[in-house]
């Protein structure tokens, strides 16, 4: 299109869409190329003819056409998500950057357990955090931080607290 910059004609944002169009080809996409440019044909070639016209062209066009399958890869990402102790900012981070993409509802159960699923390698800790009973997804997450924080604790603890034999050193 660059290649037309400043030609009579070529400036309209109706003949743009046009233009584009022409490029637009095959059985997959035929409907959806005449169904745009009916829309053309109604347009007032006058009062149509505004940058407005080509900018909603041009949204409709990434949205028939973007990468459909970036949602899917989400989706998949999110079902193979696993939290790993005791990274679990990490794994919070994730899972929201992951679930956003897929475009859960952040207030709904299935949002909710997708989050608990992620802690299959660790029953005890989904056991601690279900007996909370956290009541929306906000509250699943601190609840989840506040059990693996202890889970955290009593493991350092647990570590420091191996005695050592009584060695007397004598000289």
């Amino acid at each position: 299109m660059m290649a037309n910059q400043g030609v009579l004609g070529f400036e309209s944002p109706i003949q743009r869409i046009a233009i584009a169009l022409t490029f637009i080809k095959g059985p997959q996409v035929d409907g959806w190329v005449e169904g745009i440019l009916e829309g053309l044909e109604q347009l007032h070639p006058i009062n149509d003819n505004v940058k407005y016209t080509y900018l909603n062209f041009l949204s409709h066009f990434e949205s028939q056409f973007a990468d459909s399958t970036k949602q899917e890869v989400a989706q998949a990402s999110l079902d193979q998500l696993t939290f790993h102790f005791p990274t679990i900012d990490q794994y919070i981070s994730d899972f929201e950057m992951l679930s956003q993409k897929v475009k859960y509802t952040i207030g709904s159960r299935e949002l909710m357990n997708m989050f608990l699923k992620g802690f299959h390698n660790f029953p005890h800790i989904v056991e601690r955090i279900i007996n909370k009973s956290p009541t929306n997804y906000y509250d699943l997450k601190e609840k989840a931080i506040s059990v693996v924080k202890n889970q955290q604790l009593l493991q350092a603890i647990k570590n420091n607290s191996n005695p050592t034999p009584f060695r007397q050193h004598f000289q």
